[in-house]
């Protein structure tokens, strides 16, 4: 299994259709994060950018869950397949007595 560095780009003007989709995109993602496909997801503040990172066997079909998203419409996107991804998730917090 691939990490894929997924940086996508929202419109400037966010339209009310596009808040519609918000709750079911959430979903969405909420589902993939509880399957480990999706590793982490963000979105800057001024909802301008957004970066998810997710487990695929190829860029096709990462591209392929991205297509999926609720708000696919309303996104533009770039993919890189990653090297090196290290985070501190999952790692248990050493506490010394």
């Amino acid at each position: 299994m691939k990490k894929y560095l997924c940086t996508f780009y929202l419109p400037d003007m966010l339209t009310d259709e596009f808040w519609a989709l918000i709750p079911g995109h959430r979903q969405y993602v909420n589902e993939l994060m509880r399957d480990e496909v999706i590793v982490t997801y963000c979105v800057n503040e001024v909802r301008s950018k957004g970066w998810v990172v997710l487990n695929a066997m190829s860029e096709i079909e990462a591209a392929s869950l991205i297509d999926r998203f609720p708000i696919s419409k309303f996104i533009h996107y770039e993919l890189d397949e990653l090297f090196i991804f290290d985070s501190m998730i999952g790692a248990p917090k050493l506490v010394m007595n």
